[in-house]
Formats: C-alpha cells, structure tokens, sequence
C-alpha cells in the first residue's frame, strides 16, 4: 500500500477541491484494491478507503483497465469462491445447497412457480354455445335453480 499511502499523505498538503488522481499505484495497491472488492465492498466504501471521491473511481476505471480489472477480479473471484462452495454443498447432501443450486442452473425444471399458459378463444366458445342452444342441446347455467338454456321447438310453443 506504498504508493496509496504517499498518495494520502500528499493530498493531505493539496488544496481544497483539488482532484485526486489515483496514478502511480503499485501492483501490491492493484491486489489490496481487489481483495477489497473481492470482500463485497461497493465502489464508494473502496473510495472511501482510498480517501477520494466516488467520482474518482468511476473516471479512473474508464480511464486505467488494469484499475478497472483489478475491482471486476475480486468480485469475480468472491463470486466463484461462493458458488464452488455451494456445489460443494450441495453435493455432500446439504439439502438447502441442493435446492439453490438446482433452482439457478435448471429454473425450467426446479422454479418455485411453475407458469401455465392458456389461450382461450372467446368467440369459438360462444360460437359453440349457441350452436348447441341451436340444436336443441342445453347447458345448465345454475346450481341454484335448475336453470337450462333450451330451444322451443315448434311443437313446445303450440
């Protein structure tokens, strides 16, 4: 942490507003800055540790990859820390490991809610309906009151 540390206590002698610029950071400040990121810090906590702005970290990430790469490394390597030790879990027969895992890398078959989708036509229902009423069939309408939908033939309406 030389070089952040000299940093600090330069901008320390700077004048107010003044931009800090993260250059001349070591190879040991690249690591530091991805163990940091790597232990779930956000971008404004590493700011915050570096003594600058957060508006400093987003330039410098723009403006130097290896800064940049050094923040995407330690998330990236967290990240498959966690997950290898989730597999690992799960395959000793840690049944909540189990479940995480199957619901993440097979959500077709493992979701908590299953989606159903149903196309219903409308009009072929009604048209189907009324074609039976046509036809002397009937539909009960009601539990209630043994309702029926007939048709009168001409020998019901003499």
């Amino acid at each position: 942490m030389g070089a952040i540390n000299n940093q600090i206590m330069k901008d320390k002698k700077s004048k107010p507003g003044r931009k800090r610029k993260l250059s001349n950071l070591s190879e040991e400040d690249y690591k530091q800055i991805s163990a940091w990121a790597g232990d779930g810090l956000n971008e404004t906590q590493i700011a915050t540790l570096l003594n600058v702005n957060i508006s400093t970290i987003t330039r410098e990430k723009r403006r130097n990859e290896q800064f940049a790469q050094a923040i995407k490394r330690g998330r990236y390597k967290a990240v498959q820390q966690v997950a290898n030790k989730i597999y690992e879990n799960a395959m000793e027969g840690k049944e909540t490991s189990a479940i995480f895992f199957l619901k993440n890398r097979d959500p077709e078959n493992w979701a908590d809610r299953q989606e159903v989708q149903h196309n219903l036509n409308l009009a072929n229902v009604l048209q189907d309906a009324s074609a039976r009423v046509i036809e002397g069939q009937y539909e009960k309408i009601s539990t209630k009151g043994e309702q029926f939908l007939t048709k009168e033939s001409d020998t019901d309406k003499k």
